[in-house]
């Protein structure tokens, strides 16, 4: 677990690249601890719009304002409190079973599959948004365990009440636990009554805290979902955006065949824990997956346990982490899979394969079970030294890939020291303009609207992304207003596309070469 954790924290500030995600993220935090308001006014946002009004959560924003607002902004600071979060988390499941459970083999069981996961390690070095909520829910369910084996009275409910806030706050933290909580929260309520582990006045004290503290955001969904709302509104002293762009496309189509559609999208999902990568380089590496493919039939021992292996705590852990996943079911049918999509499946599956690591393992020897929990651990730090740190000066889509502040620094010095009355012409600059704005001192949502021409924000409306300028950033597809003296930076494998007309132009001539985005670009000079 130490050395798990040391390189969960190790060169965060470098590794992994800045994705678009994470750089508007960003942004937004920076705005909130400078300004005292997200980009676009808001004092006291409940969601972020965000910069094309697709919106983000602001869970992670609460927890890791304080800590730049205290130390100041760096890439490795604002990662560092997900990471940490992840090693308390892992330490709180483990712990919860060790203490409670006769047979410590288990804790050691779990301990290994957790921290031989790839999804955990790979999410808890840069930030999505809402890979915070899966970690608030693992936390309230770990908390309820704690309640659940406690005697005293009053050390069961102030364990429940942490249980309670902390399942609340993750639909602070991923749009999609809007529709899996309610089914979670409902499910626990029922096996909890049924098995006795509560009481019925427990169990509607720890709904109410959980109802309370969601209210404003339930009623944030049915403005936004039901009621369409096109401005910014309020609640209580919550600051409500409107979304222009919805999330809409996350969910399988409803038009035709729904159950051909549903079908469908489990294949989909089912494909990708099976073969190890859900196609996007910043969530997997193939094919080690969310949880090693290899390890999928310890997880399936785990599923399938029968009760009687284990005693009353460890059934009863059991059964939560059941509870859990099975509420992501409906979830599972609509949502379109990739590993962040349904990143609530992926503790509860670790966890189950400990489980199925235990039950397996126990009725062999001591140096035979050290051989074979040796073999994911092995597996894991191949893993970590040659895909994603490449210790052996491997190049690859971690260490190599995405947003560079280092980089763009570079840049945003030259043109504002020997270009500061000439444009920069880039490609894509709505997903590129972010992270030249994170690379210099921050600007106010006032500031913003001037450098965008607007001498003021329509009432209650969002101001989207700059499309064609930002400063002294054009959009390369208006070249053709490029004045003498400008200049346009255009990516080495994109001067056959993009860069076509520039490189094949009499009016355009290198002047430099340069690194953007850990990708090679030449430096273009209009005569």
């Amino acid at each position: 677990m130490i050395v798990f954790g040391f390189f969960l924290m190790f060169d965060l500030g470098r590794i992994p690249g800045l994705y678009i995600d994470e750089t508007n993220y960003m942004n937004e935090v920076i705005s909130k601890v400078s300004f005292g308001t997200d980009i676009h006014g808001l004092r006291h946002p409940i969601y972020f719009a965000s910069v094309w009004g697709q919106g983000q959560s602001v869970l992670y924003a609460w927890i890791v304002a304080p800590f730049i607002k205290l130390f100041g902004f760096s890439i490795y600071l604002f990662r560092a409190p997900m990471a940490i979060l992840s090693i308390l988390t892992i330490l709180g499941i483990i712990f919860s079973i060790y203490f409670s459970s006769k047979d410590k083999f288990l804790a050691v069981c779990v301990a290994v599959s957790l921290v031989t996961t790839p999804w955990l390690f790979i999410s808890s070095r840069w930030v999505l948004d809402a890979n915070i909520s899966p970690i608030f829910v693992m936390l309230g369910l770990v908390f309820m365990y704690e309640s659940m084996i406690r005697s005293s009275k009053r050390s069961r409910y102030i364990w429940l009440v942490f249980s309670a806030i902390f399942l609340a706050l993750s639909a602070y933290g991923y749009v999609a636990s809007w529709m899996y909580l309610p089914f979670l929260v409902v499910a626990l309520i029922i096996a909890s009554i049924l098995k006795k582990w509560f009481s019925i006045q427990e169990m509607l004290i720890w709904s109410l805290i959980i109802f309370v503290i969601a209210l404003p955001l339930v009623v944030f969904a049915y403005r936004v979902n039901i009621q369409h709302i096109n401005k910014f509104s309020k609640f209580l002293f919550f600051d409500f955006p409107y979304l222009q762009a919805n999330r809409v496309s996350s969910l399988i189509s409803f038009k035709g065949s729904i159950l051909g559609n549903i079908r469908v999208n489990v294949n989909s999902g089912i494909k990708q824990v099976i073969f190890g990568t859900d196609s996007l380089p910043q969530n997997s590496v193939a094919p080690y997956g969310a949880i090693f493919p290899f390890m999928l039939v310890f997880t399936f021992i785990g599923l399938l346990a029968r009760k009687s292996f284990f005693n009353d705590n460890m059934r009863n852990f059991h059964t939560i982490v059941l509870i859990s996943l099975f509420s992501f079911v409906p979830g599972m049918l609509v949502i379109k899979p990739n590993y962040n999509h349904w990143n609530f499946l992926w503790l509860p599956l670790a966890i189950l394969t400990g489980y199925g690591l235990y039950l397996s393992f126990q009725r062999i020897n001591k140096i035979s079970w050290s051989i074979f929990l040796a073999v994911p651990v092995v597996i894991f730090w191949f893993f970590i030294f040659n895909f994603y740190f490449g210790f052996n000066n491997q190049e690859n889509r971690f260490n190599n890939s995405n947003g560079s502040i280092a980089e763009t620094q570079v840049i945003d010095h030259e043109m504002t020291k020997n270009y500061k009355h000439n444009k920069l012409y880039i490609e894509s600059l709505p997903e590129t303009f972010n992270i030249f704005r994170l690379s210099k001192k921050p600007i106010s949502d006032s500031q913003y609207l001037l450098m965008e021409n607007k001498a003021m924000r329509s009432s209650g409306s969002i101001v989207p992304a700059p499309s064609t300028s930002y400063g002294y950033l054009r959009d390369v597809e208006n070249v053709s207003h490029a004045s003498k003296g400008d200049l346009a930076m255009i990516y080495e494998d994109d001067l056959n596309n993009q860069g076509y007309r520039i490189s094949n132009s009499h009016e355009w001539h290198v002047i430099a070469n340069s690194e953007f985005n850990h990708r090679k670009v030449k430096i273009f000079q209009k005569e």
